[in-house]
């Protein structure tokens, strides 16, 4: 029997010959500060704070056990070079792709073998800042990938992509910060240029769809559960100056950027919904109760208060039997006991006074106190699942590049995440790694596996002109590799 082999060319996807298809923006490879990448993207349930937004968008409103003010803010900064040393995959298109699109463009006689070698000069930004008053908190973060891509032909240009996220995220804490429960927005902009020329636009998109979570931390115990819930983002406006429009013999308009791209008539973002639980060993509280200031001061205060009102009503009872029994009284000796009466609450009430005037600095130290003298030892296990949702007639940026039909997304993807950190140097150095799986989104591509590894240093306490009274500060740094992919970075941030 005579079997004829599949050749590359009977798996060709076809041209892009209309709009009507959508360019996916899927982010497989972590890219998130240094603490979260470090941890594999397993910090579902234990988000927190700025950086915790990415995982859950209840973070902003936890109070850890270094939160002893009523209001705190933070800011934070950070640098990454995903694919730094070249040959990167970054979708993860896998070996049967890239041996496709190697073959394809030898038989169209390409310069360039496949985009994992035409891909370069990654850069990753992150910056953020969060606020907390009370039980509420809130968090707006923004970060930034560019990288280029060089042109497969001599007709196409090379190109700039640009991805920016924003996440603008309100969160409150319920039953004494046990529940912390939030949701807010998440915004993509994808911009995407001729290199050297961003006057000549090829895709200009802005979209924001809602996302909410939740995070269980009951006082006292050990663990903590976490959920978060993304809708998609999907983005449809083009204000692009060299978009053509092409009308055809059937009546149909064809919009391109420039003659070689055939644009998508819409980007998007996938749902997705993310689950976490965090469990600590050690002597270390993973969820010790949070004192309120605002309620520690004022039950400081009913205490004096009360303290007053007893004194009060043991003056009036006494007045009262004196002038019941004024006949065997000398008024002259009421008089003097009324006096020394008045003097003696006039002493007690300067010293209430000055106790209520320096009241907020003692508790402050109380409250800081109480957390220093926790000990530090512990080590946090983390393991959380990131789901994805399917998108229809979609194609991943190589799709676009290529002008190919590529589908992608057409499946609900499913991403497992196992992490561990600890602190071997007490109030030194923290140390962290995990494990993460990254499904592909391409039809005949394989999940691969990622092995992360960060630290934080404390380096310095600076109050940055007062701004950041008592803060310590730390340097951190994370690597991510995985096959045809690798990512590491820096950052700085406040220690705790």
């Amino acid at each position: 029997m005579l079997t004829v082999p599949r050749t590359a060319s009977a798996q060709e996807p076809p041209p892009i010959e209309r709009n009507d298809y959508a360019l996916e923006l899927f982010q497989g490879p972590l890219l998130a500060p240094g603490r979260i990448t470090g941890l594999a993207g397993a910090t579902t349930a234990t988000a927190q704070s700025l950086e915790g937004v990415y995982n859950n968008a209840a973070a902003p409103a936890v109070r850890e056990a270094h939160s002893i003010d009523r209001f705190e803010w933070e800011p934070t900064a950070g640098i990454a070079f995903p694919g730094a040393y070249g040959g990167t995959d970054f979708n993860n298109r896998g070996e049967k792709g890239i041996e496709r699109q190697i073959e394809r463009n030898r038989r169209l006689g390409l310069p360039h073998r496949s985009t994992v070698e035409t891909t370069d000069r990654f850069l990753y930004l992150n910056a953020g800042l969060w606020g907390q008053i009370g039980n509420f908190g809130m968090t707006v973060t923004a970060d930034m990938l560019r990288y280029d891509v060089a042109a497969q032909a001599s007709a196409q240009p090379s190109l700039t992509v640009g991805l920016t996220r924003v996440h603008a995220v309100g969160a409150y804490g319920f039953l004494k910060n046990q529940l912390c429960v939030g949701a807010g927005l998440r915004l993509a902009y994808v911009d995407i240029n001729e290199v050297g020329n961003s006057d000549a636009g090829v895709i200009s998109m802005l979209g924001a769809g809602p996302q909410a979570g939740l995070i269980v931390k009951p006082e006292g115990r050990s663990w903590r559960v976490g959920l978060t819930a993304r809708a998609p983002v999907s983005a449809s406006s083009f204000s692009l100056e060299n978009l053509i429009r092409e009308q055809q013999a059937s009546g149909a308009v064809i919009r391109r950027a420039g003659p070689a791209f055939i644009v998508p008539d819409r980007i998007v973002q996938p749902w997705e919904l993310e689950a976490g639980v965090a469990y600590q060993l050690g002597p270390r509280p993973l969820n010790p109760s949070w004192i309120d200031p605002l309620e520690q001061k004022r039950e400081r205060e009913r205490i004096i208060l009360d303290r007053r009102a007893k004194r009060l009503a043991a003056r009036r009872a006494e007045t009262a039997s004196m002038m019941l029994a004024r006949s065997r009284i000398d008024r002259g000796k009421r008089a003097r006991r009324l006096a020394q009466m008045a003097r003696e609450e006039a002493a007690v009430q300067a010293l209430e006074d000055a106790e209520l005037a320096e009241i907020e600095k003692r508790l402050h130290d109380e409250r800081k106190a109480r957390y220093l003298n926790w000990p530090r030892e512990h080590v946090l296990l983390l393991a959380s699942v990131l789901v994805t949702g399917a998108s229809a007639e979609a194609v991943a940026l190589e799709g676009f590049i290529d002008q190919r039909r590529e589908l992608v997304g057409s499946r609900v993807t499913v991403a497992p995440r196992l992490a561990v950190e600890s602190e071997p140097v007490p109030n030194l150095l923290k140390t962290r790694a995990g494990v993460y799986l990254e499904p592909s989104r391409f039809r005949d591509g394989t999940a691969r596996q990622h092995f992360t590894v960060g630290f934080d240093v404390r380096v310095l306490k600076w109050s940055i002109f007062d701004l950041f009274p008592e803060h310590q500060w730390r340097v951190s740094a994370f690597l991510d590799i995985a096959q045809r992919y690798q990512n590491f970075g820096i950052g700085v941030g406040t220690w705790h």
